[in-house]
């Protein structure tokens, strides 16, 4: 049996002691669980255009990414501290790419992201997440697939090296793996996950969107005018 909900609390005047849950969209078996979270974040009013966070300062010295989350359980061996979860992120316009071909009903599909971030450990190790989702409706087998879609998520660590253009990528041959994850889903239900978090994003960037357009517009009036009178 499977099931796929939206938990997020409907009710507005909930006060401060309940818990209010980032979930998008959640996809449960008995044994496994992939789960979309809101960690979307609006760019700084000095880049106001771009709606959505792109690795922007933080008051905190740490930089802000706009993203939807990614959550995979296996609980098949028991829960608590048998459950296996690894975690992996997408940007907005990561996740409507995948969308777009979910819902043009592509025969075959593969997407993979590898990341590696934060400051590195004692030993020089940063942390690493791998995420792979992948349409075939064959498998190895030559036999079709009645749950085409594979989506796996590792998470690991390495060490940071930068390349020529600034970017951060993985040594070769650094990486170790710590935890791995993957689930099987059937079209209707990849579909209602991925069709849920395109919603949810839509939805978020006409409510803040609007109001930091507004605002960044304003400013600039602002600056224009100031400098005429200059």
């Amino acid at each position: 049996m499977s099931n796929i909900n939206n938990s997020n609390d409907t009710n507005s005047q909930a006060s401060l002691s309940t818990y209010v849950s980032r979930q998008i969209a959640v996809y449960k078996t008995d044994k496994k669980l992939i789960e979309f979270n809101d960690k979307l974040n609006a760019a700084p009013i000095t880049t106001y255009a771009h709606i959505h966070a792109q690795a922007d300062d933080g008051e905190d010295g740490r930089k802000i990414y706009s993203n939807i989350g990614i959550v995979l359980q296996d609980y098949s061996n028991g829960t608590g501290d048998k459950t296996v979860r690894v975690t992996a992120n997408i940007s907005p316009d990561e996740a409507e790419y995948i969308f777009s071909k979910v819902h043009s009903g592509i025969e075959k599909f593969e997407f993979a992201s590898d990341k590696i971030f934060g400051q590195p450990d004692e030993n020089g190790y940063s942390k690493v997440t791998k995420l792979k989702i992948i349409r075939s409706t064959v498998g190895s087998d030559g036999k079709p697939r009645n749950y085409p879609w594979y989506v796996e998520c590792e998470n690991g660590k390495g060490i940071a090296e930068k390349n020529k253009t600034g970017g951060t990528y993985c040594k070769s041959q650094s990486f170790i793996s710590e935890n791995k994850v993957f689930i099987n889903l059937n079209d209707l239900d990849f579909f209602k996950l991925m069709n849920r978090v395109s919603s949810y994003i839509r939805i978020w960037e006409s409510q803040y969107g609007a109001s930091l357009m507004i605002t960044g517009r304003n400013a600039i009036e602002e600056q224009a005018s100031e400098n005429q009178q200059k």
